[in-house]
């Protein structure tokens, strides 16, 4: 009986697996184990910026350090140099006390007059500002007016030319260099420190295009950038050693990508990982993927090789495509095209790529379509370009001509809308988007439009929290890394924001303007302190930090 019972009490539990709820629970379990390694390679990513950001600082505190030993070399030169003309002035010696200030002072109340006639007033006073300047810059510039304690007039002079500055500041040995204490420099560390981190200057301009360059791309390894131009080419530059680059150097790409009949207007690539993969479009309405060719492979002046180095081409869009975005960590691409159609498409290694186009089959898979329709239904709202969530992998927002900005979910498909303008207000100006960025460490985004305007949204709320006029004219071009914004415009100009201010600090003439377009793309390298920016006058242009 007990055997009995045991058995079908067992039989009666197993009837409650089904299998559709074994493979159910099967790719819970899947999703959940993508979502954890999705989360662990972005807390990589972060970590991984934030050790640069911190060799960026240590960089910035030890140059300057290196400016304050500079300075304190050269008050001490110009000590010695005063306590040389005093000696020969007053007495002949070229050595003289070591607390020189103190003598000088205590002489003046006693023998004004004698030393007011022996020294020229002119010089002293020059010399005297001289020295104020330098003792400001340091923060000592209450040594003139302190109270000093009263010295022997007459005493033996000194075996060295040390002073009371001496036992201010101790100049380290070029031996054993090491920081000066927090509390002398944070005077000067308030003013410098901020200067090091937002001043960008240009280090190089590459020409090689024929007509206006619209994308840009650094790769993560082998320091490759990669820029696409309306003259049909992918152009490769070895960037691998940018420090030796100045504004006169010739700098040539090493290869150049062939294949596009149409000029390019977009270029993306694979952030995270070891794909070395390219996806270019443009008025074809075709993505072509390309493998990346390594400065070793290759012979820059030799012939040219025979091997196509196309790996697939997507078909799927019936018009020009504007945008390409590829996953911070998935093999997803996202495509903005003028038919009003954003396509997902599922991406594959490059072994895989290069082996199902030799044999005749497609390398990617088209997921979903996403469109977002007029009022009267018929017709659909055109994208112009599109960004993922850093914080929010499977969102991304999405940017129209028209004033709405949507927010997609990959695997449901359905929109949040964010209309920023009034609706009285729709038919005045235009309100286009073209170009928008994303936060790595909040949720919102930033929008450069037609109307010269950066809008800020937050999209916890769906709402704009900050409209600002960003340039003179439209602008083109945005790129965000932490709370700092660069923003391109068809003016022609750079401008470098604050995000948590909104205040612009630093703005660069950058590009010549030409058929009015200016700056068309920027870019950051992920690792080197390097910046690149192209445009309508046909020229690369790499920036670096000082």
């Amino acid at each position: 009986m007990n055997t009995g019972s045991f058995g079908s009490k067992n039989l009666s539990e197993l009837k409650n697996y089904t299998w559709a709820g074994v493979v159910s629970f099967l790719n819970e379990q899947c999703k959940s184990s993508e979502m954890e390694k999705t989360q662990w390679l972005v807390e990589k990513k972060q970590y991984t910026e934030r050790i640069s950001q911190l060799e960026g600082e240590l960089q910035a505190s030890e140059a300057i350090n290196k400016d304050l030993i500079q300075r304190v070399k050269m008050l001490e030169f110009s000590l010695r140099q005063e306590r040389i003309k005093y000696g020969k002035l007053t007495g002949g010696h070229h050595r003289v006390n070591s607390d020189v200030i103190s003598t000088i002072l205590s002489r003046k109340e006693k023998n004004s007059d004698s030393i007011g006639q022996m020294l020229p007033k002119r010089r002293t006073r020059a010399h005297r500002q001289l020295l104020s300047k330098y003792l400001q810059e340091l923060g000592l510039e209450d040594i003139f007016t302190g109270d000093l304690p009263p010295r022997q007039i007459h005493h033996r002079p000194s075996k060295s030319y040390g002073s009371n500055l001496q036992a201010l500041i101790e100049l380290p040995s070029e031996n054993n260099t090491t920081p000066l204490p927090k509390s002398e420099t944070v005077k000067i560390n308030i003013i410098e420190d901020k200067s090091v981190k937002k001043s960008w200057e240009l280090k190089i301009a590459l020409k090689s295009h024929m007509d206006v360059v619209r994308s840009l791309h650094f790769t993560q390894k082998e320091g490759i950038l990669a820029t696409a131009s309306e003259d049909c080419l992918i152009k490769l530059w070895d960037i691998s050693h940018y420090d030796s680059f100045n504004e006169n150097s010739q700098c040539e790409p090493y290869f150049s990508l062939r294949g596009h009949k149409k000029p390019i207007l977009t270029m993306t690539g694979n952030i995270i990982g070891d794909e070395q993969l390219l996806y270019t479009a443009g008025e074809e309405g075709i993505i072509r993927v390309w493998e990346l060719v390594p400065p070793n492979d290759v012979n820059a002046y030799g012939p040219a090789p025979d091997k196509s180095y196309c790996v697939g081409i997507w078909s799927g869009h019936s018009e020009a495509i504007w945008d390409l975005k590829h996953h911070p960590v998935d093999g997803l691409v996202l495509s903005s095209s003028a038919d009003g159609i954003v396509k997902l498409w599922k991406t594959v290694d490059t072994t895989t790529s290069i082996e199902n186009w030799k044999s005749g089959k497609n390398s990617a898979n088209l997921v979903k379509n996403f469109m977002y329709p007029t009022a009267d239904g018929e017709n659909y709202h055109i994208p112009t370009c599109a960004s993922w969530l850093i914080t929010e992998l499977n969102s991304f927002v999405v940017g129209y001509t028209t004033p709405y900005l949507n927010i997609f979910d990959k695997q449901t498909g359905k929109p949040s809308i964010i209309r920023f303008v009034k609706e009285n207000d729709v038919y005045d100006k235009v309100y286009q988007i073209n170009c928008i960025a994303t936060s790595n460490s909040s949720n919102f985004t930033v929008c450069g439009h037609e109307d010269k305007h950066l809008r800020f949204f937050d999209l916890n709320s769906c709402c704009c929290v900050k409209d600002l006029v960003g340039h003179t004219d439209s602008v083109s071009s945005l790129w965000m890394s932490g709370n700092h914004l660069v923003s391109g415009g068809n003016d022609g100009s750079l401008r470098f924001w604050d995000v948590r201010t909104y205040q612009c600090l630093q703005e660069i003439p950058a590009h010549r303007k030409k058929y009015d377009e200016g700056v068309l793309c920027i870019s950051q390298h992920p690792s080197f302190s390097l910046m690149a920016s192209a445009g309508a006058d046909s020229l690369v242009k790499l920036y670096h930090n000082i």
